[in-house]
């Protein structure tokens, strides 16, 4: 209905009327259709209509402040900033999904959350919500037994889980959540959700920017590891370079080089001070994998008793080192963090370490 256009119509008719009389019956229609709007739908009101165009206002300037130009890191801080402009939290975080099916945490703001920047989210719901992306709404955590999937956050009483969605595939999670029981509303979740679609972008853009990093720091130790055999070094001092390599490619804190000889496998390199002293031993059947693999705490234990040393009680990632026709060794990386996108570079530099043992080997003698 257009009411100036009905308004205009009633003046024009009235024009015949006395100035002032004229000036009464237009405000008393105004009034009475003000009335009739505000029986029919009471939100229909000057200061709902100024709420929305202010909630509208302040949700377009949130998203233009996470499509600045910024790095990665500071996209995902300005993600969290802008979702505590268009709902009120107390707590919030980005995860992003690795290729294990585990969200790790990449941003946090809010209460005591400065320590879980990098801390893994598992459970059943982080599955179901993975699996059907849609959101998971906690309207009181105590009431309904369910606690945040997030070991050393703070207490949540209600919270939502949002699915970072890019062209149908979870790329993420956005967490929100408050420590007092304050369910969210529809409209709230809403304007997260429109928030959590461009967070899903920005978190792309950081993750494809990393995976070239990631090959580009591969690439780096391939050309230094080469380099190390066209100048003639001795194959011990290209094995402790290919195990140097490896761990500057990745966030693994350690690790040995096993080598296969005449004798059976032998430790060749080590790196960390957690497995100093050891070259030159043999090694256990374990650590001379010949596919990649994860070799679990528990067994580290009867790696270290066979060694005669200490180990650390740590998960350990496998590379075999192998040629097109040749088992060369393989690389045992400390690695707490389980599967992560640094796996995959990974195993394309042990392709490319191996060859230039090999070579190494061939034409500069064995170690």
């Amino acid at each position: 209905m257009n009411i100036d256009r009905i308004i205009r119509d009633v003046e024009t008719r009235l024009a015949g009327l006395d100035e002032r009389m004229r000036s009464e019956v237009v405000d008393a229609l105004r009034e009475a259709i003000a009335r009739e709007r505000r029986g029919i739908d009471p939100e229909l009101t000057v200061e709902a209509e100024r709420e929305r165009r202010q909630q509208a206002e302040e949700l377009r300037g949130a998203l233009e402040a996470i499509h600045r130009p910024l790095s990665p890191d500071e996209a995902l801080e300005e993600v969290l900033k802008q979702l505590g402009r268009v709902v009120t939290l107390d707590f919030a975080a980005i995860a992003g999904l690795e290729p294990g099916g585990v969200f790790r945490v990449l941003a946090v703001r809010g209460a005591e959350g400065g320590g879980l920047v990098g801390s893994a989210m598992v459970g059943p719901l982080l599955d179901a919500v993975r699996d059907e992306p849609r959101p998971a709404h906690v309207r009181d955590s105590e009431a309904e037994g369910v606690a945040l999937p997030l070991a050393g956050a703070p207490a949540l009483r209600s919270w939502v889980l949002l699915p970072l969605l890019l062209e149908g595939d979870v790329v993420g999670l956005l967490v929100a959540g408050r420590q007092t029981v304050d369910p969210f509303t529809e409209e709230e979740v809403l304007r997260a959700r429109a928030v959590a679609f461009w967070a899903a972008s920005a978190l792309r853009r950081g993750q494809l920017l990393e995976q070239a990093r990631r090959y580009a720091a591969m690439l780096e130790q391939v050309v230094e590891v080469d380099q190390r055999v066209f100048r003639g070094d001795q194959p011990a001092a290209v094995a402790q370079a290919i195990l140097e390599g490896a761990c500057r490619i990745g966030t693994y804190r350690g690790g040995l080089l096993v080598l296969q000889t005449p004798h059976g496998p032998s430790i060749a390199a080590s790196a960390g001070e957690s497995f100093a002293g050891l070259v030159g031993r043999s090694a256990p059947p374990d650590l001379a994998a010949t596919v990649v693999r994860r070799l679990p705490a528990a067994r580290m234990l009867e790696v270290a008793e066979s060694l005669g040393t200490v180990l650390p009680a740590e998960q350990t990632y496998l590379v075999p080192l192998a040629t097109a026709d040749a088992h060369i060794g393989c690389l045992v990386l400390l690695d707490p963090n389980g599967e992560t996108p640094d796996d995959r570079p990974m195993e394309a530099y042990a392709s490319h370490a191996a060859v230039a043992w090999r070579h190494a080997s061939l034409h500069h003698g064995r170690p």
